[in-house]
This record gives structure tokens, sequence and C-alpha cells, in this order.
């Protein structure tokens, strides 16, 4: 187990996506205002596809590296140099994929420099993740934390200066991912050879057993990816590219709740992971839902009060439509909390294949909910399809955890005074 305690580790990361939020907050404003409605649409559009295949082409990575490193099983730099070998080849396949997936879809508001640019980034956003993976299996959070929040800061200058300064519109936001993604991504290989080398021979056994475990992770991520992105596919097959462009900025700002349930998730994985007492990470795991629960449904009412006041204040009147979007979507987003926190308690243990047996039928559920409503009432169409999926799902992942885990669900969430005791280790801990 780490040396670090789970308060400061969490805490850290939770410090991480609070910078992640402003700095998106802000990277969502200056391209909002500057795009408009169409345009962001656009931007948001040509960027589905990508996400979808990279969470398919991670072969799950960045989960199997967490669990290989913490098991032990093999040596670091074997499993490194497996792991750079794998993002070579998943790479080449996976830009492939994508860019036969825009042929095939043949939107004309996709240029062809757009697409490029969007291809170049590909492999630097999978080895993002594939990196980030050998730092949680290594407990090195705070590396991870660093990939995260300095490809951000990196990502909202360029926008500045290639949106803002220079106005080269979606041109300069593609531009400013391919950018940031490249330098962190370099920055992280290093660190990895400099600390523990990266042996790049074939070694057929530790790649078997990245694989078998990846592709499962692969495929629990990639149902989920495809949960929370279908509805963005569909709307711009079904409406216009400007209700893409409300409904994407209403569910990134509501995704931001996302934030601590996200961080607790990091953490909770590679402790997992790393531990001989399942028990009592069975224990933590409990109390952290309660905690995450909690604190997302309390920031929901915040949000549901305040977006008919931030959202035309910070995006401009032209994204009023989307404060529908940020109300109605958050008792989804709260359900969907839930899931991130067990789903990494499960993970950890190396049953990530639970995720494709409880969210494919959630995921079919939201396909026909999708087609059925969106013609009917547009982007909210979009936003009751979301919620019904994520509520399904989230409701049979919470049973069937309970009985993998042999906890009851009385028992998960049911608060205890102890339950915050967190704080007044906070607060002796801020005050030195």
């Amino acid at each position: 187990m780490s040396k670090r305690s789970l308060l400061r580790d969490v805490t850290g990361v939770v410090a991480t996506r609070i910078f992640l939020i402003t700095a998106g907050l802000l990277s969502s404003i200056v391209l909002s205002r500057n795009l408009g409605p169409e345009n962001f649409g656009i931007y948001s559009a040509i960027l589905v596809l990508p996400l979808v295949v990279v969470s398919f082409a991670q072969l799950g990575m960045r989960a199997s590296s967490i669990f290989h490193i913490g098991r032990k099983q093999y040596e670091p730099g074997e499993i490194a140099g497996s792991v750079v070998l794998i993002l070579v080849m998943t790479s080449m396949l996976g830009i492939l994929i994508t860019a036969l997936g825009y042929l095939i879809m043949d939107e004309e508001s996709f240029t062809g420099l757009y697409i490029i640019l969007v291809l170049l980034s590909l492999p630097f956003r999978l080895a993002m993740a594939y990196f980030g993976g050998i730092f949680l299996g290594r407990e090195q959070i705070s590396r991870s934390n660093f990939i995260n929040w300095f490809a951000e800061f990196l990502n909202l200058l360029a926008v500045l200066v290639f949106v803002w300064l220079l106005g080269w519109g979606i041109k300069g936001a593609l531009i400013s991912l391919l950018a940031s993604q490249a330098t962190i991504s370099t920055w992280a290989l290093f660190v990895i050879r400099r600390d523990i080398g990266i042996r790049l021979k074939f070694h057929p056994e530790v790649l078997k057993s990245l694989l078998s475990m990846g592709v499962l992770f692969a495929a629990s991520f990639g149902i989920i990816q495809l949960n929370y992105r279908i509805d963005i596919l569909l709307l711009q097959k079904l409406s216009t590219m400007e209700e893409v462009g409300f409904y994407s900025l209403g569910v990134s700002i509501a995704e931001k709740l996302w934030q601590l349930p996200l961080a607790i998730g990091v953490v909770l994985m590679s402790r997992t992971a790393n531990a001989d007492d399942q028990q009592m990470i069975n224990r933590i795991s409990a109390r952290l839902v309660r905690v995450a629960l909690l604190a997302v449904f309390l920031a929901s009412v915040v949000l549901f009060v305040i977006s008919p006041w931030i959202v035309p204040a910070i995006w401009g009147e032209k994204f009023r439509q989307s404060i529908t979007t940020v109300q109605f979507i958050l008792p989804g987003i709260i359900f969907i909390s839930i899931y991130r926190v067990l789903n990494s308690r499960l993970s950890g243990i190396g049953k990530p294949q639970i995720s494709i047996y409880v969210f494919a039928p959630a995921l079919i559920l939201n396909i026909l909910l999708n087609l059925w409503w969106i013609p009917l009432w547009g982007s909210f169409g979009a936003v009751m399809a979301t919620n019904a999926s994520y509520t399904l799902g989230t409701l049979v992942y919470i049973f069937v955890y309970s009985k993998i885990v042999k906890m009851p669900v009385l028992q998960i969430f049911a608060y205890q005074k102890s339950d915050f005791d967190f704080l007044k280790r906070a607060k002796k801990w801020i005050s030195g």
C-alpha cells in the first residue's frame, strides 16, 4: 500500500480536477464565444468519433497497466516496453479506423485539414492514457495528475493564441489539442524511460497478459464512452449543428460535477490493485461512494439554481438554450457518479467485464430512446434518453456490485458519522 494517505492522494487528484474544470471552462468560453453555436457544434461533433475510437483503441492499457504493475507479476521495464509496442500498433489502427469513419460519415463541414489534425493528435491522446496508467500502477499519483493538468493548461494557452488572438477558428482549436497532447506525451515518455527503463523487446507472455486483461477494460470503457457520446452523434444526424452546439455545451458544464467521483476512482483503482486487505478496501469504497454521492447531489442543486444566470453571463446569450440541458441532465449525472466509484473498485480487482454486462443493454436503450425522442424534442430528447440510460445502468450495477463484494446495498449507502471524519483530518492537515 502507498505510504501517502488516501486523503492526501484524493485531495491531490481533486485539486487537479478543479484546475481541469477551471481551465476547461475558460477554454470553452473562448471557443464558444469565438466560434458561435454552429462552429462550436462542428468542433464538438468532429471530436466524438476519435474519442470513441480512442476508448476502444486504448485496449484498456491504462487500467491493465495499473493492474499488472500493482500486482508485480512482471518487471516494470518489461511492462513499459510492451505498452509502448502496443501503443504503436493501436495508434496506426486507430488512425485507420477513424479515417474510415469520417469517410463513411461524409460530413461536408468536416474539412480535410480538420480531419488531418484530429488524426495526428490520436496517437498522443492514446499515449497520455497509456503512460498515465504506468504512473498510477506505481502509485505515482502526482505524475499522473501532472499529465492531466499540464495538458489542459497548455491547451488553454494554445486556444488563447490560435483561436482568440489569431482567429484561426476550428483549425486553431484542433491545433491547440494536438500541440498540448504531443508535448505532455513526450515528457511522460522521457520520465518513464529515465526512471524504470523501457525494454523494447517482444515479451509474448507480458503482451498476452496485458492484452487479455486490457481487451476487457477496452470493451468496458468503449461501451461507457458510447453511452456518454452516442447522443451527440445521433443529434448530428437527426437535428442541426446548432442543436449539437447547445447540447454539447450543456453536457460539458454538467459533467464537471463528475470531478470528485473521478478523483476518487483514480486513487481507488490504484490502491485496490496494490492492496492486500480487500475487505478494508470494500469498506473504504462504500464510504467514498456515500461522500461522493452527497457532494455531487449538493453541487447539482447549486448548479440547477445558478445555471440560468451563469450560462448566458459566461458563454453568452446565444447559448441560453443550453440551460435546459444543464438542468435536466443532472439526475443522470448524479446516478453515474455512483457507478464511477464502484467501477473503479471492481476494475482494481480485475473485473472490468461487469460494466460490459450492465451497460451494453443500457446503451441499446440509449440509442432507441434517442432515435425516438430527438425527432420529437431535439436536444431535450437526447437529455431524457441519457438520463434513462445512466439511471438504469447504475441501478443494475449497484446490485451486481453488492453481490460480488458481498456487501448489502443498504450497507453501501447507510451514512455513518465516521464518513465525515476526513473533514477533521483535512482541517488539521491544512492548519499544519
